[in-house]
């Protein structure tokens, strides 16, 4: 029986394994390392669950650390495709996750982290649209970082000497797209949850969908 043809279209998603004490420090500094671990595996339970709704589209999980599968799977679902993240800083993993859909036949890609539950099916068909016409496509988080990146080819310049995790992180990342002639889409601004306050805001926002049915 002939293989099915795969999508054109790619997303990424970042994850690193949910472990005490080594995921969402920022937020564990305000409401302990426990209650952190459980904000980030609902945060990334929403996330998955909310990409997974998009039609035609190849779904990976890029995890860390690498010898974490059969926890980041325990926690995500035996859907996706799982492949370890490369060595690196966030830059070099970035791009050689986003290479590594290209080189298995994508036109198009789009990578993601776990901190923004606000994405969903209709984001992410905007930005896959955007590529259309565009280089690449970001969607900047209100932390001056960037909650998703996408491309229709791998573009290592925009992966190199940025300051991650700053709040100059985009704006770093689109003048080295200018001085580069990268053509760039920007989405609508997410805020990704980093803070206790976020956390509560996010919270509460569920919660009345919830009350709503």
């Amino acid at each position: 029986m002939p293989t099915a043809p795969r999508p054109k279209r790619a997303l990424v998603v970042l994850a690193r394994a949910p472990e005490l004490g080594r995921v969402k420090t920022r937020l564990a500094r305000e409401i302990g390392e426990a209650a952190a671990l459980e904000a980030y595996r609902e945060l990334g339970t929403a996330v998955l669950g909310a990409v997974g709704r998009l039609g035609d589209c190849d779904l990976t999980v890029a995890f860390t650390p690498g010898d974490m599968e059969g926890r980041v799977r325990a926690w995500l679902g035996p859907a996706p495709r799982y492949e370890p993240q490369l060595e690196g800083d966030l830059g070099a993993r970035m791009l050689a996750a986003i290479a590594g859909r290209f080189a298995a036949g994508a036109a198009k890609v789009l990578l993601i982290g776990t901190d923004c539950p606000d994405l969903d099916p209709e984001l992410l068909e905007t930005a896959f649209a955007r590529l259309d016409r565009a280089d690449a496509v970001f969607g900047p988080a209100a932390d001056g970082g960037y909650y998703l990146v996408g491309m229709k080819r791998p573009i290592p310049e925009l992966f190199e000497g940025i300051p991650w995790s700053s709040p100059a992180t985009l704006s770093a990342t689109l003048a080295r797209a200018a001085a580069a002639g990268v053509s760039v889409a920007v989405l609508d601004e997410r805020r990704d949850v980093d803070t206790a306050a976020d956390w509560r805001a996010w919270r509460a926002v569920r919660s009345q969908e919830s009350a709503r049915g």
